[in-house]
């Protein structure tokens, strides 16, 4: 069963990517003008940064297991990612690219992810999914492990949006129910955080019923509404900031989307997606939730076909690699002895 929903963890994240990129930075009103209801992965369209730091995420925890330090992802940038990213998009997303930066320079995490402007970015939260599969039925340990990784890119909240993910995922993992697996996410970071702030603010909006119709269809084929999605939105989005990446945002609204799906895998996605703001890294999230409570076969198939091999469009390094091989290998390496 920690196979199937490992790779559904993955398998799910890639698709939310995958369906979420061409509505990246868009409002709720200007996907409805342009897609009615976003719902298909457009063909050819593949992930970004957020499946392709995925994938290197993995293989980092492959490579160190629980043994993994912060000196050891930083060696890994400056040797797999760094000598490799020049030109457009390479090494993306801001946090990402403030560390690599960093480090080209010789400073060292965690103050790789303080030098920079963009420690509170949701780069950690993107990526953070491997680190619950390693980590699967142990929330804490999930969370620790993520924030060694993110001392590398990330800082404060920045780290907080990632621990909430990974822990999450390692409690849907086993098959908890996801107001279960939402409450794993807010307990394992600081209560007076943003980010937990952030979270409650988003589970009070879908639990009070401001936006508790689902966003996907669901059996009766009933779409959301948009007084539903304008209290959401006045919950936890930062209207105000002119980038969308902010990690309580888009962490919230992934967990809302989450919720709104009902925990499964297409609502969940597509409930994220259709909230617009940094919808890849979001439907991602919401992705990767739902397919490690659900399993590889809740994905559906239409989106599993779209999924191949990272393209290495951002990180040459993992280019070839495909979602569900990782998967696989990570629960081998989780299995390892210690």
């Amino acid at each position: 069963m920690k196979l199937t929903r490992a790779r559904g963890c993955l398998l799910g994240l890639a698709a939310g990517d995958a369906l979420g990129r061409p509505a990246e930075n868009l409002a709720p009103e200007e996907i409805a003008r342009r897609w009615g209801r976003l719902t298909e992965i457009e063909p050819g369209m593949g992930g970004t940064d957020d499946t392709e730091y995925t994938v290197f995420a993995s293989s980092l925890l492959c490579r160190y297991g629980s043994a993994m330090t912060s000196a050891d992802v930083a060696r890994e940038y400056r040797e797999q990612i760094i000598p490799n990213i020049e030109g457009p998009m390479r090494g993306a997303g801001f946090s990402e690219l403030g560390a690599i930066q960093a480090l080209r320079r010789g400073i060292e995490p965690p103050l790789s992810g303080l030098w920079h402007q963009h420690g509170w970015s949701d780069g950690l939260a993107m990526r953070a999914a491997p680190y619950g599969i390693f980590a699967a039925g142990d929330p804490g340990e999930a969370a620790r492990l993520v924030a060694v990784d993110g001392a590398v890119s990330n800082s404060g909240e920045g780290i907080y949006g990632g621990q909430a993910v990974a822990a999450a995922v390692a409690v849907a993992m086993t098959g908890a129910s996801p107001d279960e697996v939402v409450e794993a996410g807010i307990a394992a970071i600081p209560e007076d955080s943003w980010t937990s702030r952030n979270l409650r603010a988003a589970v009070a909006a879908v639990t009070a019923g401001s936006a508790a119709e689902p966003y996907a269809a669901d059996s009766a084929g009933k779409p959301h509404t948009a007084d539903a999605v304008a209290k959401l939105y006045e919950a936890v989005v930062v209207r105000h900031y002119p980038w969308t990446d902010l990690a309580p945002e888009a962490v919230a609204l992934a967990f809302a989307g989450y919720l709104m799906g009902a925990g499964e895998v297409e609502a969940s996605v597509v409930a994220a997606a259709n909230l617009g703001r940094d919808a890849d890294t979001t439907a991602a999230i919401a992705g990767a939730l739902a397919g490690a409570g659900r399993g590889e076969s809740a994905v559906p198939a239409r989106w599993a076909r779209e999924i191949g091999p990272v393209t290495g469009r951002c990180l040459p390094v993992v280019a070839g690699r495909h979602v569900l091989d990782v998967a696989t290998e990570l629960v081998a390496a989780s299995e390892r002895p210690a």
